[in-house]
């Protein structure tokens, strides 16, 4: 297993984005926008979960341990507060995935997304926490429409967070080698396209090749923070 990961500001000043990259956990936060310190929910979230996984490693990243990982990084968030109350509307996406032995678990909240790709085929796709994505679902296509509230999220990791992170179990035998694994903020899907993911990775490339196309794609063009990471099983 090979990964690499890539952050940069976009259009931005600032980067509100983080990640933290494992040997066997991936992370990809992004800070939410409009709210204050979206920087510093992003890396407390990243170093938060990080830790506990360090802290307390097992056999099997299940559902169950996810949610209590984030319990402890929801307490890490409050603690934070009580000594920093000007951090109170602190707030990030995070989307996530845990690799054993038994296959790897997904988990996310907000509209970070999570892909498992082979060859051209799209085997997984995490669904956005967001209005539009609500939206979309009443029946709603009107883009145009919409466009005022694409980046309102409905679910994001916070001290007064008491939803749960949406999960998702890959086992063992639905992963192959060549397989990729493949996070990502929203400011990637700003240029990146599905379609587009799954033809850069059918490529005959090495993984660094496909990782500085997917960055070329983004470089120059994105308004957004714009974060990924690529994992080649």
């Amino acid at each position: 297993m090979k990964a690499i990961s890539i952050t940069n500001n976009g259009s931005r000043p600032t980067n509100q984005d983080a990640f933290h990259q494992g040997e066997r956990l991936f992370i990809v936060c992004d800070g939410v926008g409009g709210l204050a310190y979206g920087d510093v929910a992003s890396k407390l979230a990243c170093s938060s979960l990080a830790d506990y996984f360090a802290q307390f490693p097992t056999e099997t990243y299940n559902e169950e341990y996810l949610q209590t990982d984030l319990q402890t990084t929801t307490k890490q968030f409050s603690e934070l507060i009580a000594k920093h109350p000007e951090l109170q509307n602190m707030s990030t996406t995070v989307v996530l995935v845990a690799i054993d032995k038994s296959g790897a678990t997904v988990g996310w909240m907000g509209d970070s997304r999570f892909y498992h790709v082979r060859h051209k085929q799209i085997l997984f796709e995490t669904e956005d926490h967001s209005l539009l994505n609500e939206l979309r679902k009443q029946g709603n296509k009107q883009e145009d429409e919409l466009g005022n509230i694409r980046h309102i999220i409905t679910r994001s990791l916070s001290a007064k967070n008491n939803e749960p992170l949406a999960t998702h179990r890959i086992a063992a035998e639905d992963i192959q080698p060549g397989d990729y694994f493949f996070l990502c903020t929203d400011g990637v899907l700003e240029n990146i396209t599905s379609q587009v993911l799954c033809t850069v990775l059918d490529a005959e490339d090495t993984l660094e090749e496909k990782a500085n196309k997917l960055f070329a794609l983004c470089e120059g063009k994105t308004k957004d923070n714009f974060t990924f990471q690529l994992i080649e099983l």
